[in-house]
């Protein structure tokens, strides 16, 4: 196979992978927080969070980093009946269903359920709110187990139950670790770069889904060798790299507007974050590419070969820009991994809660 031909196939790996999206559908009582899971599932402020129980009159619909969120509106109503329900919102699209409660399971989400399963689509029971679960006399673990037990009589079907908290964080890890769980290959991957880690062990399959990335966009920009690196014998494409660095970036949640703040409030990250934002300039970019021409890569490049090609994986552009790629991503994954470490420890802090610090 020609250079020009692995350029092609590794052209076509990256812009496939780009067009991967993950769409997760939340249905179920008015007032149960589906809104307030959106935004902790992504990590971001998409929808608007109140007080406010009123019907859903429409499919509600956010994206973030490959993710496509819908809140979807109550199922067999006179608006929309279950008739047309299907096709009107296009159900058969969707990856995960997310039936979403914190109150009085419904009939009519006993029924989308009934229709869901027909068809194998994968969904996800999810009781939220459970910090209000309280009854003299009895423990949060036999309250959940009762629920459990009355969800499966009502839906003739004995599933999961995912108890979620918003307002203190309790479960939305193990939230996150479910809708996971029911994705596989690239559409699992994709996941894992969009959602927020609210633990350790999700941030090691973002390292691990980022490893990849910058593999294929070294060989990317080796390949097209449009920016000579001042004082070195060596071209890349400084634009690949650039748009990488976003990616990973994006992957750790880690935006222009997240650094500023932890740079900020965690003293102890500033000079994680100083070095982040350095990858976001093109001349902090050709500065990093001229530290590490000199390093030994091959160890690290060898396992690549397969994925991007040995003619590739030996070139010298390849070895300076996969190393500069993974400088990035170890202080992106450093980051992050501070900023959780503080946010978990302010949930131990202040009795089980999440502080978004």
């Amino acid at each position: 196979m020609s250079i020009l031909d692995e350029a092609k196939r590794i052209q076509d790996l990256v812009q496939a992978e780009e067009e991967i999206v993950v769409t997760v559908a939340l249905f179920g009582q008015p007032g149960s927080g589906k809104s307030s899971l959106i935004n902790r599932i992504s990590g971001q402020r998409l929808a608007k969070e109140g007080t406010k129980t009123d019907a859903t009159t429409e499919a509600k619909k956010y994206d973030w980093n490959g993710l496509h969120l819908v809140d979807l509106p109550g199922y067999g109503t006179s608006m929309f009946p279950q008739e047309t329900y299907w096709k009107q919102f296009g159900i058969e699209e969707f990856d995960v269903f997310l039936c979403v409660f914190s109150g009085k399971f419904r009939d009519e989400d006993t029924r989308f359920f009934s229709q869901l399963k027909e068809h194998g689509k994968q969904c996800l029971f999810v009781r939220n709110k459970c910090d209000d679960l309280w009854e003299d006399g009895k423990t949060v673990v036999e309250l959940e187990a009762e629920i459990a037990q009355d969800l499966e009589k009502q839906i003739r079907s004995r599933e999961r139950v995912v108890f979620t908290s918003c307002r203190t964080g309790e479960g939305i890890a193990g939230l996150s670790k479910a809708i996971a769980s029911v994705l596989s290959g690239a559409k699992q991957e994709r996941f894992f770069r969009g959602a927020k880690a609210y633990s350790l062990d999700f941030l090691e399959e973002k390292r691990r889904v980022c490893e990849r990335f910058v593999a294929l966009a070294a060989a990317a920009s080796a390949v097209n060798a449009v920016n000579p690196i001042p004082g070195l014998d060596v071209a890349v494409d400084i634009s690949v790299l650039m748009g990488l660095f976003k990616k990973i970036r994006l992957t750790y949640g880690l935006t222009d507007e997240r650094l500023s703040a932890k740079g900020q409030a965690a003293p102890a990250l500033a000079q994680l974050a100083s070095n982040v934002v350095k990858y976001c300039a093109e001349d902090g970019i050709v500065l990093l590419l001229k530290s590490f021409a000199g390093r030994e890569t091959l160890k690290e490049i060898s396992k690549w070969i397969p994925l991007v090609g040995t003619v590739i994986a030996a070139s010298a552009g390849y070895g300076i820009t996969h190393t500069a790629g993974r400088a990035c991503l170890a202080d992106c994954h450093a980051l992050a991994e501070g900023i959780l470490e503080r946010e978990l420890a302010g949930a131990k802090d202040f009795g089980g809660k999440f502080i978004d610090v």
